[in-house]
């Protein structure tokens, strides 16, 4: 088991290695190619299979679905406010929103069984 997470560790860290790369060197939409390509969530979708099977799966694609409002709004946050308060408050202000939008998703998903 140690292995398998040593494994993702590295992989996951070369995905946010080559997006901060890409970057950081002004290609940002080769950094979001890289990020959003579904890297991720692919490599997150075989390792879950590996771990919990077709299960496993399912409810992680169904929350990604639930939190995708709240992701989509994090950036629009962070995009609209990053050259009027900054990068640190910027994220912080994304980050707060993402959260509560997120805690309002899980609460409605929850009590209207979603």
């Amino acid at each position: 088991m140690i292995t398998r997470l040593i494994i993702y560790f590295v992989l996951g860290g070369a995905i946010i290695a080559s997006t901060t790369y890409f970057a950081s060197v002004g290609r940002g939409f080769a950094a979001a190619f890289v990020y959003t390509v579904p890297s991720t969530t692919l490599l997150t979708f075989i390792f879950t299979y590996l771990e919990a099977g077709n299960a496993g799966i399912i409810g992680y694609a169904k929350a990604l679905l639930y939190f995708l409002p709240a992701w989509v709004i994090y950036i629009l946050t962070v995009l609209l406010t990053l050259e009027r308060i900054g990068v640190v408050k910027s994220l912080a202000l994304g980050l707060i929103v993402f959260l509560v939008l997120a805690l309002v998703t899980r609460i409605v998903v929850r009590n209207w069984g979603i």
